[in-house]
């Protein structure tokens, strides 16, 4: 998962609490993957390929960023929501966005970004297929905000055979694969970002934060937005963003 590349003091922070993890007696991996016996959101998840260009060494180079988005409407207009910093370096004239569902995941679908929020304070994206391919599963949005002490799930597409350290762009697609934190709490709600004690690696950014409602099913409180990969998973709250949803289809 990218950490906060562009805002100094919670780069700072991330890099503390990185150090931190490091120090300290690993503990099992509370990540789980799906069984699609037995769930039913996990089919509302897909895995992104986005074309990028940055400086490294002084020089342009091109990579791919790896990350994950939920599909939060049906179709036809289908709609899906990821993160912003998925996109920041995103060169269109690389090739489109590219999305890689569960019902279909060796076959790319053409995806272009509508709008996102612009900046790591506003770190949500939404796109839409550039075709008419009904992915099928969606996940609502919820209209109330989570709030500290939430029980949650953090989901999202990360390597399944490290510990999720290594440099994402030496990564193949074949390694990566869905795996989500079953348990975990909202630690800090009325932050920006807000703050979880969720579990999630490298390429989980733009994956779900889900709250369980009292029917059993789950709706997005969150998008994941960066973290340490061991303890902290902090996230974009998404109840903001039901209006402006609403507005585009």
């Amino acid at each position: 998962m990218r950490p906060f590349h562009d805002t100094t003091s919670l780069a700072h922070l991330l890099g503390a609490l990185a150090l931190l993890a490091l120090s300290q007696p690993l503990t099992a991996d509370p990540r789980l993957v799906p069984d699609p016996q037995a769930l039913y959101w996990h089919s509302a998840m897909v895995r992104l390929e986005v074309p990028v260009i940055r400086s490294e060494g002084g020089r342009m180079r091109h990579f791919t960023e790896h990350c994950s988005a939920t599909v939060i409407t049906p179709g036809p207009n289908t709609l899906l929501l990821s993160a912003w910093h998925c996109f920041e370096d995103y060169a269109a004239t690389q090739g489109p966005i590219q999305l890689f569902a569960q019902h279909s995941p060796d076959t790319p679908l053409p995806a272009r970004l509508v709008v996102s929020g612009g900046s790591m304070s506003a770190d949500w994206a939404v796109l839409t297929p550039l075709t008419d391919t009904v992915i099928g599963a969606w996940i609502p949005l919820s209209p109330d905000p989570a709030q500290r002490g939430t029980r949650v799930i953090a989901a999202g597409f990360a390597p399944t055979t490290d510990s999720g350290r290594t440099n994402t762009h030496a990564e193949t697609p074949s390694s990566r694969g869905l795996m989500y934190d079953p348990d975990c709490l909202v630690m800090s709600a009325n932050t920006r970002p807000a703050r979880s004690d969720c579990v999630a690696k490298k390429g989980a950014s733009g994956g779900p934060i889900l709250r369980r409602t009292a029917s059993g099913s789950v709706r997005v409180v969150g998008v994941i937005s960066a973290g340490d990969g061991a303890s902290v998973s902090y996230f974009h709250p998404t109840e903001a963003l039901i209006t402006r949803i609403h507005s585009l289809q």
